[in-house]
């Protein structure tokens, strides 16, 4: 099992039917009043019912508020927990009824589990998932169809929370709790690489390879799709 993040460029909007005027006036809305949506909890995902709950965050536009947008009722409810400037902490229930959406849904419906980062802006779009090798290239192909793929991430599937530590090898990890504790990433700096590098026994060229390697690790997982 392991753990994938895909930043997708989206091509062309979706072919919505012309017929459906509320989701052609949600498109527009997104498009001009709202900056991205980002899901950070996901607490239920039933693509096949067309069923979504989760808590994101959702960035007006410069100009707009959360009161300027109407969630049309065919997509469910979003309530609004927390403001700090153009950005709401919403908790939203998807109850998706409209049949294009659901067919759309029901092309996510793979054999993976889906996980935050989820974030959906004009620009770009990141999914996250978890699976074994054949399923996650199957999301990879279901990407392709909605836009460029421009970067994947694969890391080893971790189930222990949040932490963003055991997103590292162990050795990644024991430097760079280290080099926090010695004061190496203090301002000014308490210990130099190269001391850092004689109190574990290690060469400098060793040390620092690996902070850069975990650094670059911790900043692409928690910045995916910024």
């Amino acid at each position: 099992m392991r753990k994938m993040i895909v930043e997708v460029f989206p091509k062309d909007p979706l072919m919505i039917p012309t017929d459906s005027r509320e989701l052609h006036e949600a498109a527009e809305q997104f498009t001009e009043k709202i900056e991205s949506i980002n899901l950070t909890e996901l607490m239920k995902m039933d693509f096949e019912r067309g069923e979504v709950t989760a808590v994101g965050e959702i960035t007006m536009k410069a100009g707009y508020t959360f009161a300027d947008i109407e969630f049309p009722g065919l997509l469910g409810s979003i309530e609004v927990l927390k403001a700090n400037g153009r950005t709401y902490t919403c908790f939203i229930q998807l109850a998706v009824c409209d049949k294009f959406l659901l067919q759309k849904m029901h092309e996510f419906d793979l054999a993976v589990i889906w996980i935050a980062p989820m974030r959906k802006s004009r620009d770009l779009s990141v999914y996250t998932c978890i699976g074994d090798n054949a399923n996650l290239n199957k999301v990879l192909h279901l990407m392709a169809t909605y836009g460029e793929v421009r970067n994947v991430i694969f890391e080893e599937a971790s189930f222990s929370g949040n932490d963003p530590l055991s997103r590292l090898t162990a050795r990644q990890r024991d430097l760079l709790i280290a080099a926090k504790r010695y004061g190496y990433y203090e301002y000014p700096r308490r210990i130099s690489g190269q001391e850092l590098a004689e109190k574990l026994g290690i060469s400098k060229a060793t040390a620092i390879e690996h902070l850069r390697k975990a650094e670059v690790r911790l900043i692409s997982t928690l910045l995916a799709g910024y």
